[in-house]
């Protein structure tokens, strides 16, 4: 029972909500919603006592008010919002002010109400300031002449109460359902502040890195550039050195890499483009790409190619493949091996990449993917990272429906493992 008044609640509260509805617009049309949904019933239920108890002009004005709200509730769901509050401050106005002078009937409070709701909806000022003055220009008028009987038969005391708590309590519910709302909003805000301390954290975190694990390998290559233009290097002795060399420049391209690609999805987000991929292809791809690494650490790479497909962003892929190869080639050891293989059910491939190399204890593969913080690890041969490449694969691998854990012991190996949907043809 109380699932279905919060359904048939969040349902009144969203009619007419669209997606791309600003917050505070979206706000401000949901307690229209919800004050005008819980006043139709009402309207409802005294047009038909005035009409039995024979206040005829009394029950049109009801009815008029039941006429209004459904205008107003279909208004909203057309996406025509200023004119549906517009609606409202006038009808309101108009009709409350004739119930209270006519019938005595406590409809002046509802007037404040009014009043409220206008400054809670409307920016413009003059319109804001005509609204004020018609809406206490009417209460006064009501109460200035409230020593004189009524025009028409007046209501009981009972009525009267009723209509002044029903006007409290909506004006209650009004402001409370806003305040609500509100610190949502401040909840929000506060969650978006602490989002962007930790991505401005991340930011000198890389730019730390950038400064000593990107600027210092380049400064060595051009002062032995200097070095051999000057002659105090011979050619033979430069040959020597180029080994070296090629091996920093290819940290430095993987760095560059995920760097450039961490940037692009930070700016513009995260954008997936899946379609039918083949994983084996990727895999091959990224192992020829990153040879001369593993070649280098003479260490043997096991893969067997295999005909699935899975349902995936090709580039996301590769960066994950690339990331993840990349790893395994730079905690393992000379002459390891790297094997990768894979595993499917009925909906998903499993990929896994396992080495050799020196591991992780159970602190360090627990903060892998959860810790705010990028931390940069140098490799077995003092090859130098960034950090972001498992922050990169996690965040692409999400964004794809897919998702990476690992397994790693100390001194013995690490394996990671990746989850991808698998491709699945029309009418399969």
């Amino acid at each position: 029972m109380i699932s279905f008044i919060l359904r048939g609640w969040n349902a009144l509260a969203n009619i007419g909500i669209t997606d791309d509805l600003p917050f505070l617009e979206k706000k401000k049309t949901q307690v229209t919603n919800l004050v005008v949904g819980i006043g139709l019933p009402l309207f409802l239920y005294f047009g038909i006592v005035n009409a039995w108890n024979g206040l005829h002009l009394l029950s049109v004005m009801n009815f008029s008010l039941l006429v209004g709200g459904i205008l107003i509730l279909v208004t909203q769901f057309r996406q025509k919002y200023y004119l549906a509050r517009f609606i409202v401050v006038i009808v309101t106005t108009t009709i409350f002010t004739a119930q209270s002078l006519l019938f005595r009937n406590g409809n002046e409070i509802l007037l404040l109400v009014n009043l409220i709701v206008t400054i809670i909806y409307y920016s413009e000022k003059r319109f804001i300031a005509f609204i004020t003055t018609v809406n206490v220009a009417c209460y006064l008028w009501v109460k200035y002449i409230s020593f004189q009987p009524p025009m028409f038969e007046t209501v009981s005391d009972g009525r009267v109460l009723f209509n002044v708590l029903c006007g409290l309590i909506s004006f209650t519910v009004a402001l409370q359902y806003f305040k609500f709302e509100q610190l949502n909003n401040q909840q929000a805000i506060q969650q978006k502040n602490d989002e962007l301390e930790a991505l401005n954290k991340t930011k000198e975190k890389l730019f730390s890195i950038i400064a000593h694990d990107l600027r210092s390998p380049i400064a060595q290559i051009k002062s032995t550039l200097d070095l051999v233009n000057r002659d105090f290097i011979s050619k033979e002795e430069f040959h020597e050195l180029s080994h070296h060399f090629t091996k920093q420049i290819d940290q430095l391209q993987d760095n560059m890499n995920n760097l450039l690609t961490w940037s692009q999805s930070q700016l513009n987000g995260i954008v997936t483009k899946p379609q039918a991929v083949s994983p084996s292809l990727i895999t091959k791809e990224v192992i020829e790409l990153l040879k001369q690494q593993w070649q280098a650490k003479e260490i043997q790479i096991q893969f067997e190619p295999f005909d699935d497909l899975v349902w995936m962003d090709p580039d996301h892929l590769k960066v994950v493949m690339r990331n993840l190869l990349s790893n395994a080639i730079k905690f393992s050891k000379k002459k390891h091996s790297i094997v990768i293989n894979h595993s499917r059910n009925n909906k998903e491939l499993t990929i896994a990449v396992r080495d050799t190399g020196v591991g992780m204890d159970q602190k360090q593969l627990d903060s892998l993917f959860t810790a705010e913080e990028i931390i940069s690890t140098h490799g077995t041969d003092k090859e130098r990272g960034t950090g972001l490449g498992l922050k990169l694969c996690k965040e692409f691998l999400d964004k794809n429906k897919g998702e990476i854990w690992a397994i790693s012991e100390k001194g013995i190996g690490s394996t990671f493992f990746i989850n991808i949907p698998l491709y699945q043809p029309i009418g399969s």
